[in-house]
């Protein structure tokens, strides 16, 4: 080896030695440059499969065909089956529970879950969910679900379309809706307003049969969720059942699901505004038996008082309520108070009548007497001057009178219905109750 080659190697060793840490700092530099532009460029490849997945997997894509599932038979071979979608519903509000028109408001969030194998993301399936972009439901199938006993509803728009809809890798699809809809609620009015109500929410399939789709309640969440127990003016939430079902018509049988909320109605108002009332214009009514039987006007008007009142408030009782064939326990409260208080007024012209009759027959018995009284004195008259004997008094016998008879069944009468009257509501009250309330 000759000495310039030593040289230059002994250079460059020393060169490598004064400059190590500068080339070592420069390779982590240029190391993390590369990083970094790895990473935005992974970052920019993220938000451009994010932007371009949908049209991935729409390509090929028939939003008019529901997503099929497979079941295996038992001789092995895979058919296609109907597209299981859940459904679930979460309750904002309650509105107000119409009598008279048999419907109730609802603000809702409906929740749909179901699986298209043709949105699953087969080369990532890492990938994480998907929140799909205002109108996406639209370039999808979705389900044709529509609520059967609706009257009236409507999707929420303000400040944007309250809808999500979201896609798993697996092709998993979470669709969610706010709607507030108006649904028919068929009332039993029988122990009205004794009475608790099942209000029905029912979902079905429009155009898809059992064959294509079938319904099922959610899981997880459960069913039916709400922030808190809804509060309603004249009800209260008890709870609530599910059913499944199925909706034949002549095209087919048709998927349905049915949830009914139980409502108790709150006895409270009607107690302030109906019973307790009533119960005290009766009460009213019986004053009249501690009256003297010769007060006419003063039972008399309390009489007619009490039966126009309990006539009024029967009549406003009715009007809040449609016009059913049968019988409501309201009906049969009303009536009885009103036959009590009527009753109440019958008693008096009763006792007026035995009261008169004894006047009458006082009055008759004493006009007879004067007129006999007359001819007897006339006849010992004649007697006296034709025989010039002395004047011999002749007793008059007159019909037997018991003073006072009629008064006093009179006033028998109003003692016995001072006791009959109440034991008689007492009695009613005790049928009533156990009948409407705790049967």
């Amino acid at each position: 080896m000759n000495t310039s080659a030593v040289s230059s190697i002994g250079s460059e060793v020393h060169i490598m030695k004064i400059h190590g840490p500068s080339v070592v700092l420069l390779l982590m530099a240029a190391k993390m440059g590369m990083l970094t532009q790895a990473k935005n460029h992974t970052i920019r490849h993220h938000k451009k499969t994010r932007a371009d997945v949908m049209k991935d997997l729409l390509k090929g894509y028939d939003k008019w065909e529901p997503p099929s599932s497979e079941d295996i038979l038992k001789d092995g071979t895979r058919i296609h089956g109907p597209t299981v979608v859940e459904l679930g519903i979460y309750i904002n509000s309650f509105y107000a529970i119409s009598e008279q028109t048999m419907d109730y408001s609802i603000n809702i969030y409906l929740r749909q879950q179901w699986t298209d194998p043709r949105l699953a993301d087969k080369k990532n399936k890492t990938r994480g969910m998907l929140k799909l972009e205002d109108g996406m439901w639209e370039k999808i199938w979705v389900p044709d679900v529509f609520f059967r006993n609706e009257k009236q509803a409507q999707y929420h728009y303000v400040t944007i379309p309250n809808r999500l809809l979201r896609l798993f890798p697996d092709g998993r699809v979470w669709y969610a809706s706010k709607i507030t809809a108006t649904l028919t609620c068929p009332m039993d009015l029988a122990k009205y307003p004794l009475d608790e109500q099942k209000c029905p929410m029912m979902f079905e399939s429009f155009g898809n049969t059992l064959d294509a789709v079938n319904f099922k309640w959610l899981t997880d969440p459960q069913p039916l969720d709400m922030g808190q127990e809804p509060e309603l003016p004249q009800f209260r939430y008890v709870g609530y059942e599910l059913q499944t079902c199925r909706q034949n018509y002549s095209t087919g049988a048709y998927p349905c699901l049915q949830i009914d909320f139980i409502l108790k109605r709150d006895i409270g108002y009607y107690l302030i505004q109906l019973y307790i009332p009533s119960v005290l214009i009766v009460i009213l009514s019986w004053v009249a038996f501690w009256i003297s039987i010769d007060a006419i006007p003063a039972r008399v008007t309390i009489g007619l008082l009490t039966v126009l009142t309990m006539t009024t408030q029967s009549t406003g009782a009715r009007s809040q309520l449609p016009r059913v064939s049968y019988i409501k326990a309201i009906d049969v409260w009303m009536s009885t108070c009103l036959l009590f208080v009527f009753a109440s007024l019958l008693e008096f012209a009763v006792v007026n009548v035995f009261s008169r009759k004894e006047m009458r027959r006082n009055r008759t018995l004493n006009g007879n007497r004067k007129l006999k009284e007359e001819h007897v004195t006339i006849e010992q008259i004649k007697v006296v001057t034709r025989n010039g004997r002395d004047f011999k008094e002749v007793k008059e016998k007159r019909p037997f009178v018991r003073d006072g008879e009629g008064r006093n069944r009179a006033r028998y009468i109003d003692k016995l219905a001072r006791k009959m009257f109440p034991l008689s509501f007492v009695l009613f009250n005790l049928i009533y109750w156990l009948t409407y309330k705790f049967a």
